[in-house]
């Protein structure tokens, strides 16, 4: 279960990445898909896990698919007020709303793509390749704890984030590499669409809310 619990961090993690672009879409949907190096076991776990990204002007959404449908996790964000999100789970026939996050849930869910936490990004405009119909180039972010992460971004597409922040990507990420404790991680844009879900920013009916103490217990300690 604590694999399934880092590599869905990691999905989560991703949604961080998305700072300030300046003439760009501002509306959408960014669907993506995952592919796991180095850890077989955690591969035949995980199955076909997919990652659904939806944002306007105010609000952004995230939902995770894994293992073909069997775990789905929703996060609900106001853009730059983490302490607002809202998070759903469905899994093994349980549908839980969770309330309470705590500040280290939170913090987590800024991930790894939050450049908050950055020493730097370095830029190599000349390594690019096309990703969901867009041109990307390649960005390096180093990280205070000595680890980084490539990733290619697009100046095509606006992205949110923290407007304090000290340092912003220069778009919006359509690949993530990076290293977790299962393997290396990339996840990759399949798909974009300038319209958005009904209700994507609505966590749907039949949830049983609890806290995040309580979901974990629920879960068996995850």
């Amino acid at each position: 279960m604590k694999k399934i619990t880092t590599i869905a961090v990691a999905f989560l993690l991703f949604t961080g990445a998305t700072m300030n672009a300046q003439t760009a879409l501002k509306k959408g949907s960014v669907t993506y898909k995952m592919e796991i190096t180095g850890d077989n076991e955690a591969n035949a776990m995980m199955g076909e896990s997919t990652m659904s990204v939806h944002f306007n002007e105010t609000m952004q959404a995230t939902d995770v698919n894994m293992m073909g449908g069997m775990m789905l996790m929703k996060t609900i964000t106001p853009l730059g007020n983490f302490k607002d999100s809202k998070m759903s789970v469905e899994a093994m026939g349980m549908k839980y709303e969770i309330i309470e996050i705590s500040d280290e849930a939170l913090e987590a869910n800024k991930g790894v793509g939050n450049v908050d936490d950055a020493l730097e990004i370095k830029y190599d405009k000349k390594d690019t390749k096309e990703i969901a119909g867009f041109k990307c180039y390649k960005a390096i972010v180093k990280m205070k704890d000595g680890t980084s992460n490539d990733f290619y971004i697009t100046e095509g597409i606006a992205s949110q984030g923290s407007k304090d922040a000290k340092l912003k990507l220069a778009g919006y990420p359509l690949q993530l590499t990076t290293s977790t404790p299962n393997g290396e991680v990339t996840m990759t844009a399949t798909s974009f669409s300038k319209e958005l879900p009904k209700d994507c920013f609505s966590v749907g009916e039949g949830f049983t809310k609890v806290t995040m103490e309580e979901f974990q217990k629920q879960m068996g300690g995850m």
